[in-house]
């Protein structure tokens, strides 16, 4: 059946999976921020202010609402190979992601209470199209995704964002066509450590003019679980996504602005489909063949083991590896690189960098170059950032074609 390979093909070729069973639109489990892709696709604990983030994990959005009012992204790859000698197309492949969100301070709590929280809504459409001549029969198919996202963002000592997603799902693929909705729960807490040791005052550690900032956040995240697809042995692309980060930075103040000049982020993440599953046997083309058949959720953390997979960063039979850093200098220039362990033992690697308006103004300020007190300075300064993302991933779908996006942020 064309359909269960290319399930097959395409779970094989993403990240940490189990190839024991196929699954309807695996196109769901694509990393799908270029951000995200460049630090290793991890995608459930780093805070993110790029719309896209929302798609990985629903939390991003309750955590964004906390201090911003709107972002925007919208990011493309594409992929065309041409048959030899002849120079038509015989994979054709590009995926087309689009994000906005909205975030409300919830005004009614006292602005003196230390205690903040904040709810945002989104929206995001995925649009996954391929073609190939290589598989006899197959015309172009195109799979799409429209999510409607809702996040609840706390501050108080930590910050903690919870979201919600609900998505619809439809693909064109004749041969395993799927039309139904499934969901995303997630969450994500950031201890802030330095505000913790240092006090809202954080001049206690300022050394000559500098101050140091330390963060610990942890993740989780279930996607795409909902009914199965007929017929009843293929599944959606469920994926639970276990992860801890960790981000340092050196800040100042420049003018007035807080200048983050450097900045440090490591993160690491586990990836497992939660079934439970039994064997079966089902007659195809009058052949019978046994299937692992999934029949239920598993509780808990399901194959997760938090001291092997995170701390002792080694995967499993059922459970992938990702993680990656990024390096940050002046809020500007972000310089990232990753890896992807699959349950298999397959590696594979990714990169990236990013640029932001916003650090750059703030070191157009620092260098003399721009006056913090005109008024596009400070429009830029206090209320919009621009943020460019690139990035490549080698030996698996991305076939290290440009992954790319552009992402607007109001504050």
């Amino acid at each position: 059946m064309k359909a269960v390979k290319i399930a097959l093909a395409s779970l094989a070729i993403l990240g940490p999976a189990r190839e024991i069973f196929a699954q309807a639109a695996p196109f769901l489990n694509f990393v799908v921020s270029p951000q995200s892709l460049g630090i290793g696709g991890t995608t459930a604990a780093i805070a993110s202010g790029n719309a896209l983030a929302t798609v990985g994990n629903p939390a991003q959005l309750g955590m964004f609402s906390l201090e911003n009012t709107f972002n925007a992204a919208s990011a493309l790859w594409t992929n065309r190979s041409y048959a030899f000698a002849y120079g038509i197309p015989y994979r054709d492949e590009s995926l087309y992601v689009l994000a906005a969100n909205v975030g409300f301070p919830l005004r009614f709590i006292d602005s003196g209470n230390p205690f903040k929280a904040s709810v945002g809504i989104g929206y995001s459409n995925l649009n996954f199209s391929f073609s190939s001549i290589i598989l006899p029969g197959s015309g172009p198919e195109t799979d799409v995704s429209n999510s409607f996202t809702l996040g609840l963002g706390m501050d108080y000592f930590a910050r903690v964002g919870v979201g919600y997603s609900l998505k619809f799902i439809n693909t064109s693929n004749s041969y395993l066509p799927v039309n139904q909705p499934a969901q995303d729960l997630g969450a994500i807490v950031q201890v802030p450590l330095s505000k913790l040791i240092l006090g809202d005052d954080e001049r206690q550690g300022n050394i000559n003019g500098l101050v140091p900032s330390v963060a610990i956040n942890f993740g989780y995240v279930m996607r795409n679980f909902g009914r199965y697809v007929y017929p009843p042995w293929i599944p959606l692309p469920t994926e639970a996504d276990l992860g801890w980060g960790v981000d340092f930075g050196i800040k100042s103040m420049v003018d007035g602005e807080r200048l983050e000049w450097i900045s440090f982020v490591w993160s690491e993440q586990a990836d497992d489909h939660p079934f439970h599953e039994d064997s079966i046997v089902a007659s195809i083309y009058g052949t019978d063949t046994t299937w692992n058949h999934p029949t239920s959720y598993q509780k808990g953390l399901g194959s997760f083991g938090i001291w092997r997979n995170l701390v002792l960063d080694r995967g499993s039979q059922s459970v992938g590896i990702r993680k990656g850093g990024q390096i940050g200098l002046c809020e500007f220039l972000y310089l990232r690189a990753g890896a992807i362990t699959d349950a298999s033992q397959t590696s594979y690697s990714t990169f990236g960098w990013g640029l932001r308006l916003d650090g750059l103004a703030k070191c157009l300020v620092f260098f003399k170059w721009l006056n913090p007190n005109a008024p596009v300075a400070r429009f830029l300064l206090d209320h919009i950032d621009l943020e460019y993302d690139y990035s490549k991933a080698y030996g698996c779908i991305y076939q290290g074609k440009p992954f790319e996006d552009l992402n607007v942020v109001v504050r």
